[in-house]
């Protein structure tokens, strides 16, 4: 895993610039896509194989899967196939994907923040071509959530809705 501080930092920080609408992320965007519906109708799912997410800090990496339909600049179907460090909870945790379906994009890195999760997408040089910024806390998924984290077997699957940037 990239190291856990500067990924947040990061993320954290692309995120708010992007969420104000300024910044060098939102000016050098040249394309916008959703990914998994929107907020109000997610069609984004996302599950973990093997153990569930919990509340207790994880004691290995926990793989997972998220995958849905591409619109807006984008089409086809985005999936990542990754893992949430060791140590992460339902609240906290870095996490690293291979990205499949987005065309310049291989990986996926970033840190869940009580509930933002937002990542910097890298092209095959490793350098950063984009910004991801999911909605995971859904009509369809809270409830579970919250139960889930507090169960053994933690939280398995759920839906979601994402904001994509790339930059030009």
């Amino acid at each position: 895993m990239r190291p856990r501080a500067i990924i947040a930092v990061t993320a954290i920080s692309a995120a708010s610039l992007m969420a104000g609408g300024w910044g060098a992320a939102s000016a050098q965007a040249s394309a916008t896509c959703t990914w998994g519906g929107t907020p109000a109708e997610p069609t984004g799912k996302v599950w973990y194989a093997g153990q569930g997410i919990t509340n207790t800090p994880s004691t290995e990496p926990l793989p997972f899967v998220a995958t849905g339909p591409l619109a807006g600049d984008c089409s086809g179907t985005l999936t990542y196939r990754g893992v949430q460090g060791t140590g992460s909870t339902c609240a906290f945790g870095p996490f690293e994907a291979k990205v499949i379906g987005l065309r310049g994009v291989v990986l996926a890195a970033g840190d869940n923040a009580v509930g933002l999760v937002p990542a910097l997408l890298y092209d095959k040089a490793g350098n950063v071509v984009g910004s991801e910024n999911p909605q995971v806390l859904t009509s369809g998924t809270e409830q579970n959530l919250v139960t889930s984290c507090n169960s053994p077997e933690g939280f398995k699957e759920g839906n979601f809705s994402s904001v994509i940037e790339l930059f030009g």
